[in-house]
C-alpha cells in the first residue's frame, strides 16, 4: 500500500474548478526529433520541482476537495502515436494534476501538458511548459538538470489578496449587467444544457489563425489608434456574436479572466499561486453602426474603471462555487481567456515549436461549457471557440473576417 499525505483543503477559487474536474491542455506541435528519454527526464524534474502538481485531489465527508501529495511515483509520460485515430488518453483528478501526453509523429510530434485548474492558471501552466523545455533542451545538449529544489506549495487566491490587504467590497462587477437582467422576454438558455458526467470529457472546439501579415497589420493599427490587440480580439467575438444571435435589441454580458500578477504589489511569482486572477465585466450594447475600435476603446475605459476602484482584484470573492452556466433572466453571456503574446520556449536547435492549442476539459457540470481563448505566438493571433453549441467554425469565421478585414477599413497598409 501507498500512502498520500493532506497538504490543505481548496480555497473557494481553487474549489470552483475542482467540482468541475477541469483541466486545460496546452498542446505544442513540434517539427523535428523527439528525444523521448531527455523529455521523460525533464517531466520528472518538473514533478520533483512542484510537489503538488504530482499529487492528486481527493473529497471529503463535507464534500470540500483536499490536495494530497502521493508518497509513490508519478507514472510519467503517456506515449501515443501521432496518426492514432483514437482520443487519446485523459486525466484524471483523482490521479494526478499534471500529466504530459507525447503523441509521436514523423516530421512532426504533438506535446500536450495537462494542469489541473484548481493549481494553475495559464500564466502558471505556461511557466511549467517552459521550465520542462528548458530542461529538455540542457539534457539533449548534454549539460543535464543540474541540482534542483521543490519550491513551495502554491498558494489561493485568497492567500494572495489576504496578503495585502485586500477584502471583499461592496461591488461585485456584475453591476454592469444589471440594465440587462430580467429586462426582456428570454427563452432557456441553450448554453445550459451540458453533459453530466463522472470523468473529464473534451470540450469541442474550433480556431482561426490569422496570417502573420494579418496580425502585423491588426497590431499596427492598435499601435497607432491606441488599442490593445486583446481589447481589438474582444471586440471582434462580440461583433460576431451579435450577428449570429440575430437579436439586435440585445446586450450582450461580457467576462474575462485578468491577471493580477501584473497589478498587485508586492508582485505575484508565475508560479506562487493557483490562480491570482480576478474577473472583468463589460456589457456590450451593439447597434448596427456600431464602430469595432470604438467599441475595443469602451471596453479598455470600463477595465480601467473597475481596476482603479479595486473591483476586480477582489471579484472572485464573490462568485459561488456552483458553475451554474448563463443566469437566468441574462442574454447568453460571453467569455474569453487571453494569453496575450506567448514567448519562444527554448528547444535543441533541430526541434521547432510551430504552434500551440488548447484544449479544455470539464466534468460533472450542469451547464454546457462556452467559451474563447485567444493568444499571440509566432507573429500569428490565433482564437479559439470551445463550446457545446452548435456551430463553432461559424463563429470563429466570422471573427477572422472582422479581424481581417480591420486595416482595410482603416486605412492601414504595410509595405
Amino acid at each position: 500500500m501507498f500512502g498520500s499525505t493532506p497538504i490543505r483543503h481548496l480555497a473557494p477559487s481553487e474549489e470552483f474548478y475542482a467540482n468541475a474536474e477541469n483541466f486545460v491542455g496546452l498542446t505544442v506541435t513540434l517539427c523535428g526529433p523527439v528525444d523521448v528519454a531527455a523529455m521523460s527526464e525533464a517531466f520528472e524534474t518538473l514533478l520533483r520541482v512542484h510537489p503538488a502538481h504530482a499529487g492528486h485531489l481527493e473529497r471529503g465527508t463535507d464534500g470540500r476537495h483536499q490536495l494530497m501529495v502521493d508518497d509513490y511515483e508519478h507514472e510519467g509520460i503517456w506515449l501515443e502515436k501521432l496518426d492514432d485515430a483514437s482520443a487519446g488518453r485523459l486525466p484524471n483528478q483523482s490521479e494526478a494534476l499534471l500529466n504530459l501526453r507525447l503523441r509521436l509523429g514523423g516530421e512532426r510530434s504533438e506535446l500536450t501538458l495537462f494542469t489541473h485548474h484548481a493549481l494553475a492558471d495559464g500564466h502558471h501552466q505556461f511557466a511549467l511548459l517552459e521550465k520542462l523545455f528548458g530542461w529538455y533542451t540542457d539534457i539533449v545538449a548534454g549539460a543535464g538538470v543540474g541540482p534542483v529544489q521543490a519550491e513551495p506549495i502554491p498558494v489561493s487566491l485568497e492567500a494572495v489578496l489576504a496578503e495585502r490587504g485586500i477584502v471583499k467590497l461592496q461591488r461585485f462587477g456584475l453591476e454592469r449587467f444589471l440594465p440587462a437582467m430580467f429586462a426582456y422576454e428570454l427563452p432557456p438558455s441553450k448554453r445550459n444544457a451540458g453533459r453530466v458526467g463522472p470523468q473529464p470529457v473534451r470540450v469541442p472546439s474550433a480556431t482561426c489563425r490569422l496570417s502573420r501579415r494579418e496580425t502585423q497589420d491588426l497590431a499596427g493599427i492598435c499601435a497607432d489608434r491606441r488599442v490593445s490587440l486583446n481589447a481589438l480580439t474582444a471586440a471582434a467575438i462580440l461583433l460576431a456574436e451579435w450577428t449570429i444571435r440575430e437579436t439586435p435589441h440585445l446586450p450582450i454580458p461580457y467576462i474575462y479572466p485578468v491577471d493580477l500578477r501584473f497589478f498587485l504589489t508586492p508582485p505575484v511569482g508565475a508560479t506562487e499561486a493557483t490562480n491570482p486572477v480576478g474577473m472583468a465585466m463589460y456589457l456590450a450594447e451593439i447597434r448596427s453602426g456600431t464602430d469595432i475600435l470604438d467599441l475595443a476603446r469602451d471596453i479598455v475605459e470600463a477595465f480601467r474603471s473597475d481596476l482603479a476602484d479595486g473591483v476586480i482584484q477582489q471579484s472572485f470573492l464573490h462568485f459561488g462555487l456552483e458553475y451554474q452556466g448563463n443566469p437566468p433572466g441574462l442574454p447568453d453571456v460571453v467569455m474569453t481567456t487571453d494569453g496575450g503574446e506567448l514567448p519562444p520556449l527554448r528547444t535543441p536547435p533541430d526541434l521547432v515549436v510551430e504552434q500551440y492549442d488548447l484544449e479544455l476539459l470539464f466534468a460533472s457540470t450542469s451547464a454546457g461549457v462556452d467559451m474563447y481563448s485567444a493568444g499571440t505566438y509566432d507573429g500569428r493571433l490565433v482564437v479559439g471557440y470551445h463550446s457545446h453549441g452548435p456551430e463553432p467554425d461559424r463563429y470563429v469565421a466570422e471573427i477572422h473576417q472582422l479581424l481581417a478585414g480591420v486595416p482595410a477599413k482603416y486605412g492601414w497598409v504595410t509595405e
